[in-house]
């Protein structure tokens, strides 16, 4: 579904909201910023394989973390993700993923030869934290959580992260925690670095796709303590070896930079209006939602088997979104009618879905 919905909607001429792609450039301070990165012959070698070591030292300031010893960029958060399970797992281990969960966790398992084991969340409401220790057995090595949460919008809980918590220092247990999406959360990230104070039973993950509207630079990195650290530079040393390195640069110079902050609300800002928006258009269309803290995507209850409807909506409404459904290993009749919309685009774009929403449903 992942696949096909996006090739339909290229096939049709619809618009595509089924996948979290924005449809314009990244602010002009990070242009500018690898413009000036490229004048400069050193930025177009090699650099080490950890990462620029000036990217190490913006992402350590924002974490307090030692960025020579806990931090490795990597190819995005997807090359994170895999160098983190290969180096935590191995034929015969298991690991937790909470769904709804976005598609690239199972495969980042299987692909260390280890079990996924779904944590399945009823949608729309409901905490996982009572549903970990059922779950866990002797074989889990690894929880993988997301927060801010795609495709729910929120974030987690300080339940849900108090579970976390106690499961990793009582089984040893490590939490992978992707967390892509924290710069656009309001009012400020609670994220795994703060729930677990142990460094050795965390990982998190997170890049600069989406603060900085830039899904295709693949600049990102792994948060973890010394020892979960070199294991997973081993896995990075033989996959990319070092990501982009004009690229690495450029998000250096800007993370370091005292319009940074500025630069990132302004994304964050944007984003969150036009979701703001675009829920209200589609509550005017009895698709109701809300606008969650990750305005990236909105869930909408649109009262049929959403599979159908996402089918019908790309092939005569000329818009594309997703089922909430493929987020799940197995049915789950709570979600059996809701759609995910990724609402990372221009207000142009969202204004013509509306418009073409409109007249498909209305009719």
């Amino acid at each position: 579904m992942f696949v096909r919905i996006p090739a339909l909607a290229a096939r049709h001429g619809a618009i595509n909201l089924a996948q979290g792609v924005f449809d314009h450039g990244p602010p002009a301070a990070l242009l500018r910023a690898l413009v000036a990165a490229g004048e400069n012959d050193g930025v177009h070698q090699y650099m080490p394989s950890a990462g620029l070591p000036a990217l190490r030292q913006a992402v350590a300031a924002e974490t307090s973390c030692d960025p020579d010893t806990e931090v490795t960029i990597t190819a995005g958060a997807t090359e994170a993700l895999h160098c983190t399970m290969a180096a935590l797992l191995g034929p015969g281990d298991e690991a937790l993923v909470v769904e709804p969960a976005y598609e690239q966790y199972a495969p980042a398992i299987r692909s260390a030869g280890a079990t996924v084991v779904p944590v399945r969340l009823a949608y729309p409401d409901g905490s996982f934290a009572a549903l970990l220790e059922s779950a866990c057995t002797e074989r889990t090595k690894v929880v993988v959580v997301n927060s801010p949460w795609n495709p729910l919008g929120r974030s987690l809980d300080s339940d849900e992260w108090t579970a976390l918590g106690d499961l990793a220092r009582r089984r040893g247990v490590v939490v992978v925690s992707d967390e892509t999406y924290e710069q656009l959360a309001p009012g400020g990230h609670l994220g795994v670095l703060h729930a677990i104070g142990e460094p050795e039973l965390r990982v998190k993950i997170s890049s600069v796709s989406k603060s900085l509207a830039a899904t295709g630079w693949r600049v990102g990195w792994a948060i973890a303590g010394p020892d979960l650290t070199r294991r997973i530079r081993a896995v990075h040393q033989f996959v990319t070896f070092c990501p982009a390195v004009p690229l690495q640069h450029a998000v250096a110079s800007l993370m370091g930079s005292p319009e940074y902050r500025a630069v990132v609300d302004g994304v964050a800002a944007g984003l969150h209006e036009r979701a703001a928006w675009f829920a209200g258009e589609l509550a005017g269309l009895g698709l109701h939602t809300k606008a969650e803290a990750n305005p990236f995507y909105l869930l909408a209850d649109v009262g049929s088997p959403a599979e159908e409807w996402c089918d019908r909506m790309v092939l005569d409404g000329g818009v594309a979104a997703l089922p909430l459904s493929v987020f799940y290993s197995a049915p789950m009749p709570s979600a059996e009618h809701t759609v995910r919309f990724a609402v990372c685009k221009k207000r142009s774009t969202l204004e013509a879905a509306a418009e073409r929403l409109a007249a498909r449903v209305r009719r």
